[in-house]
C-alpha cells in the first residue's frame, strides 16, 4: 500500500515566535485517534521547520480548524508565545472571520446568532444543542450573496466552540454545503444550479464542491513579543472560488 501523499503547506506569516499557514481541506490540524498514519499540519509544518534547524521544536497548538475548513491555522514556535497567544482567544480578543456557502438562506440573513451547545453522547466527536446549561455560542453573521438555493455567508466567531458555525447556519435554516455533520452532506454539482446541463456520455459529474464549504479567511491578534496588532489573510482556494464563479454565473 503506497503511503498517502501529503499536500503541500503555504506559509502566511513565519517570524521567531508563530507561524501562520494557510490549511487545504482534508488536512486536520493535529493527528486523529481514529487515523493516527492521516498526514496533519503540525508535523508538516514540523517538517519544514526542521528542514532549515534541525533541532527545530515541534510546534505548539494554538487552536485548531476542522479538517475539512481551508484557511488561517496558527502555530507558536515556543511555550511563552503559545500561553500568549491561547489567552487572547480565551479573553476572545481575537478577530477571526469565516465565509461560508450554504444550502438555503439564512433566516434572517444578517444577525447575531446565540445558541448554547454540548457533546452528542450519541454521536463521538458531533455537538448538539444542550439540553441543559452548555457552552454559549455568539457568531455575528451577514449574507453578502444569494443564488438560487444557496447562499454566501459572512461570519464573524465571538466565541470559539467545536463547531459552533456549522450548528449555527443549521439552526438559522442554512447548513454548509458538503456538511456531514449538521446537513445533508451532499456536494454542490453544477447541474444543480445550470438548467440546460448536459453530462459527458459515459462520465460522473464531478462536484464544484465536495468538501465542507467553510473558509477561515483572516485572524487579527496581538503578536506575543512586540504586542502589534496583525492580521493574517487566506484567499480563498480554487474549489471555492470556482463554486463562486459558477454560483454567480448561473445561480
Amino acid at each position: 500500500m503506497k503511503p498517502r501523499a501529503a499536500p503541500r503547506l503555504g506559509i502566511l506569516h513565519d517570524d521567531p515566535d508563530l507561524t501562520a499557514i494557510d490549511k487545504p481541506p482534508g488536512l486536520t490540524s493535529i493527528s486523529e485517534r481514529w487515523d493516527p498514519e492521516a498526514p496533519t499540519a503540525i508535523d508538516l509544518l514540523w517538517r519544514l521547520w526542521r528542514g532549515t534547524a534541525a533541532d527545530a521544536l515541534r510546534p505548539h497548538v494554538v487552536h485548531r480548524l476542522d479538517k475539512d475548513t481551508s484557511g488561517v491555522l496558527l502555530f507558536a514556535r515556543h511555550a511563552a508565545a503559545q500561553g500568549a497567544l491561547r489567552r487572547q482567544f480565551r479573553e476572545r480578543t481575537v478577530e477571526k472571520h469565516y465565509f461560508a456557502l450554504t444550502v438555503g438562506i439564512p433566516s434572517p440573513p444578517e444577525g447575531c446568532s446565540e445558541i448554547s451547545i454540548e457533546k452528542d453522547p450519541g454521536r463521538p466527536g458531533r455537538m448538539r444543542l444542550a439540553r441543559r446549561g452548555g457552552k454559549a455560542c455568539r457568531t455575528e453573521y451577514r449574507t453578502l450573496a444569494v443564488h438560487g438555493g444557496f447562499a454566501w455567508v459572512e461570519l464573524h466567531p465571538l466565541t470559539g466552540r467545536t463547531h459552533q458555525l456549522r450548528i449555527s447556519l443549521r439552526e438559522l435554516g442554512a447548513p454548509c454545503v458538503a456538511d456531514l455533520l449538521y446537513g445533508d452532506g451532499e456536494p454542490l454539482f453544477l447541474s444543480q444550479v445550470k438548467r440546460d446541463y448536459r453530462r459527458t456520455r459515459g462520465e460522473a459529474e464531478r462536484p464544484l464542491l465536495g468538501r465542507l464549504g467553510l473558509h477561515a479567511a483572516s485572524l487579527a491578534f496581538a503578536h506575543p513579543t512586540s504586542g502589534e496588532r496583525i492580521r493574517i489573510e487566506s484567499e480563498l482556494p480554487k474549489d471555492l472560488r470556482a463554486s463562486l464563479k459558477q454560483l454567480e454565473r448561473w445561480g
